[in-house]
């Protein structure tokens, strides 16, 4: 569940943070707040050390040594000290809150503590009570000096201790506030966060998501809501574009279809009709040409080759029509380019000859074969090779040029993986008028022809050989400078 809700996973981690955050920042306010306590509860022992230290003073001055037990038994009382000590140089207790210890116990001073005259500070655990513990020496000055001599720097020293316990209290409820206050921001931020997440990103994504498989399942009216001006409403409002983009296209293609399917119907008509019109028109054209045969002999030879003429034009006209008409499946075979070309070549030469075209050839012997019907793919060469020389009337070149090339784009692969597979391109050019940019979309439709005589189905038949091997069939032209046409066959 984890892995496909958004929510969840930004939840999470979102969580995760925030959870890291608390617990830092409890940490160190933790640790803050304790060195305050302790530094606190340290400060309060030293003053209750010096206030001892001033009443001790006056009261010895005054001689009335009875006195300071008395204010050190008031001290502990009112939580001032845990425990208070006065002692003599030698380590003797001379005033203890622990009456017992008067005169009879004897404490462990630190050298430092006379030696250095400065006070003392630390912390020490004693029955699993933790004290702060302050030692103060107590200073020989003159006015103590007329009791007792000037022979020692110090007369003493002054112990006070104090009980952590009330510090730590306070900063195991302090801790246990913070922990409090971040659980109910967390599950604050959590909560937030996921009504924000669920409002601005689960549910607008939902319903993106919604309209989305209603276009899955071919429903191109269904539309996102993208009056948002963030990232999730541009993303709407492209998905709501993409889509109208999707159902323009889809009209389009429908009526491509429409029209491609009546044309078609219209194509098998007219090949339906053109067939049997031929077949009507070639048997009588047949006998025609017999008996011109049989009366050639003795008349104006002249007429009779211009019958002549007339009566091939027909045939090959008739003979376009049926190839037109009654197109068959290709036979594919792997075939060598250079034998495919060069007989075509030899067939429009005495034409290119006539007109004095200059033939230019590029045909390499290493060229790999392709995968063709022979007697189509010649076809098609030749009814290029045809035009070509038409629109050369006043001279020129034909160039014919046969290249491998990088792999065949959609074409017919015979199986094979389209990175390893080669293409050949059969590129003829010419230096005739050209083709204008009004009649370069028209030239492969059929019986389209801007020359006085043809039927406009020569290059119809190309491109429809081309289609079905899988091949392509390109034009590049430029009025008054020539013309290219590229015939790319799939590598065999």
């Amino acid at each position: 569940m984890l892995r496909r809700s958004l929510t969840a996973k930004v939840l999470v981690a979102v969580g995760v943070t925030v959870a890291v955050v608390i617990a830092i920042y409890t940490y160190f306010v933790i640790r803050v707040q304790s060195a305050w306590w302790h530094e606190r509860t340290q400060a309060q022992n030293l003053i209750a050390a010096s206030m001892i230290h001033e009443y001790l003073n006056g009261v010895m001055l005054s001689e009335r040594h009875e006195e300071v037990q008395r204010f050190l038994l008031k001290m502990q009382k009112s939580d001032e000290i845990w425990r208070g000590r006065v002692i003599r140089p030698d380590g003797s207790v001379a005033f203890s809150t622990e009456t017992q210890e008067v005169n009879c116990a004897t404490m462990n001073v630190p050298a430092a503590l006379f030696a250095e005259g400065r006070v003392l500070q630390g912390e020490h655990v004693e029955a699993n009570h933790r004290l702060a513990i302050a030692m103060r020496p107590v200073t020989n000055v003159d006015s103590c000096r007329r009791c007792h001599g000037a022979e020692h720097p110090f007369l003493g020293a002054i112990i006070t201790e104090r009980s952590m316990a009330p510090a730590e209290a306070s900063i195991a409820g302090n801790r246990n506030l913070l922990v409090a206050y971040g659980v109910i921001i967390f599950v604050l931020v959590g909560v937030v966060l996921w009504l924000l997440i669920v409002r601005l990103v689960s549910q607008p994504v939902r319903e993106l998501l919604q309209q989305m498989r209603r276009v899955e399942r071919g429903d191109l009216n269904a539309r996102a809501a993208g009056h948002r001006l963030d990232e999730i409403g541009e993303l709407a409002r492209d998905f709501n574009a993409m889509v109208r983009s999707l159902d323009a296209a889809k009209h389009e293609l429908h009526e491509s279809h429409e029209k491609q399917m009546q044309q078609a119907s219209k194509l098998a008509t007219i090949g339906e009709l053109a067939a049997g019109i031929a077949h009507e028109i070639r048997n009588p054209l047949a006998g025609i040409g017999a008996a011109v045969e049989v009366i050639a002999d003795g008349h104006d030879k002249e007429v009779v080759g211009e019958i002549r003429r007339q009566i091939t034009r027909l045939n090959n006209t008739l003979r376009e029509l049926l190839d037109f008409a009654r197109q068959r499946e290709p036979e594919i075979a792997p075939c060598d380019v250079g034998e495919l070309i060069r007989p075509m070549l030899a067939l429009v030469r005495s034409d290119a000859q006539k007109h004095h075209i200059q033939i230019v050839e590029d045909l390499p012997a290493e060229l790999p074969a392709i995968s063709a019907d022979a007697g189509q793919a010649q076809q098609a060469l030749l009814n290029v090779l045809l035009n070509a020389i038409q629109a050369m009337p006043d001279g020129g070149t034909l160039t014919v040029v046969a290249r491998a090339t990088r792999p065949c784009p959609g074409g017919n692969n015979n199986g094979r993986d389209a990175r390893s597979t080669t293409a050949v391109d059969i590129v003829i050019t010419d230096t005739g008028v050209g083709i204008s940019a009004e009649n370069r979309p028209k030239i492969f439709s059929p019986f389209f022809t801007t020359k006085h005589r043809g039927t406009g189905l020569g290059l119809a038949i190309t491109r429809s050989i081309m289609e079905k091997h899988g091949g392509t069939i390109r034009v590049e032209s430029e009025t008054g400078r020539g013309t290219t046409f590229t015939l790319e066959f799939a590598h065999a």
